[in-house]
């Protein structure tokens, strides 16, 4: 065997040590370590939420990119109360089995830009309530998230968990967008129009274009207006 195939072998070992090891380093422990750093004072009610996520982390929950969100808060300037409501977003978001992939990005993207913690904490909470308003129009049409590892039959309105989690994601995302554009939130077709040409943009790629004609044949532009303002209030 030549040195540099040995040299190859070995990095490839320690590449999929290390993939494994990121995968399943980050523990409740961690949580509460970096969660008394900031610190946060309502530390049991997020542990219970982590301690949740960690349970059911196969869709919903991103571990390691919430455990280096909440470093990354732990290290930023600002005064802890501000930290600790972005922290509780994500529980609450854990809590209430919503997808925080888009809520992380949100946040990553605000700290990179220097947001201030508490614009940020009140984008992050908004954007929560598109999430569960959203969810539950998608609910009131028949479209479902189905449990993890449940058979979906051809045809059903109950959708596989990642691909729910990716057209709600979506969706509240581009609610999101618009509402925090300044639109107006009467803006009805506007909105839908809007939303509409974001999952077309998307379809056949990051989500199933199945999915997505299901949903836009069963929801309305007065429904995201009303999405919209529940979220408001």
């Amino acid at each position: 065997m030549t040195r540099q195939r040995a040299f190859l072998i070995v990095a490839v070992l320690v590449g999929l040590a290390g993939a494994t090891f990121a995968a399943t380093a980050v523990t409740l422990d961690d949580f509460s370590r970096v969660l008394a750093s900031i610190p946060v004072t309502s530390q049991a009610r997020v542990m219970a939420a982590l301690e949740l996520g960690l349970k059911n982390a196969c869709c919903t929950f991103p571990v390691n990119e919430t455990y280096r969100l909440f470093e990354r808060l732990a290290a930023a300037s600002g005064n802890a109360a501000d930290k600790e409501a972005i922290v509780l977003v994500f529980a609450q978001g854990i809590e209430k089995g919503l997808p925080l992939t888009s809520l992380l990005s949100k946040a990553s993207e605000g700290l990179a830009r220097g947001v201030s913690l508490s614009s940020l904490g009140s984008l992050l909470a908004q954007r929560l309530k598109l999430l569960e308003q959203t969810r539950d129009l998608f609910y009131s049409r028949g479209v479902f998230r189905a449990a993890p590892g449940a058979p979906v039959a051809a045809g059903a309105t109950a959708l596989p968990a990642s691909r729910f989690d990716a057209l709600l994601s979506e969706v509240g995302d581009a609610l999101g967008d618009y509402v925090e554009g300044g639109g107006s939130p009467f803006e009805s077709q506007k909105i839908y129009d809007e939303v509409r040409a974001r999952l077309a943009l998307l379809s056949g790629s990051v989500l199933s274009a199945t999915d997505v004609e299901l949903l836009m044949s069963r929801i309305g532009p007065a429904d995201l207006t009303q999405v919209i303002l529940a979220a408001l209030r």
